[in-house]
């Protein structure tokens, strides 16, 4: 139920090349788990794009400005790759989650600037409500894993 209609490959948008293999003992298992993202991230890959549609919702902004702002998360802190940001940007365009156009205004080259379209919003209200859920179900694990007196 968490997470419906998200398709793992392509949250990250670092091309859908994660591997898991096999799973020998609990650092395996709990690497699965947490399923990070193969591109570098510490944060699980399944966030990056919600958390993206989030600072779009909040305010429309280019890319340079995109991946200051998403460091507010604690991604990127050593050095996050660019071009992830720009395929993800990419990818929710052409699903017609977000939308572009250039902003001449400043000084320097125009710059793409992105937006979350009304179908964007919809899948972003629709991530907060499954992290609801999740919220709930960590909570319930929380608390029965701490009775167990460890």
């Amino acid at each position: 139920m968490f997470f419906a209609g998200v398709h793992k490959e392509e949250d990250c948008g670092c091309g859908g090349h994660h591997e898991h293999g096999s799973h020998h003992g609990p650092m395996q298992a709990a690497r699965m788990f947490a399923d990070h993202c193969s591109c570098g991230s510490e944060t699980p890959r399944r966030f990056m794009r919600p958390i993206l549609m989030l600072l779009l919702a909040e305010e429309p902004a280019h890319g340079y400005e995109l991946m200051g702002r998403i460091k507010e998360f604690g991604i990127g802190q050593g050095g996050m790759d660019p071009s992830l940001l720009y395929r993800l940007l990419r990818h929710l365009e052409r699903g017609g989650l977000a939308e572009s156009s250039l902003d001449d205004s400043g000084t320097g080259p125009a710059r793409k600037v992105y937006r979350l379209t009304p179908e964007g919003l919809e899948v972003l209200d629709l991530w907060a409500a499954n992290l609801e859920e999740v919220s709930t179900f960590l909570q319930q694990f929380k608390e029965r894993y701490g009775k167990l007196g460890k």
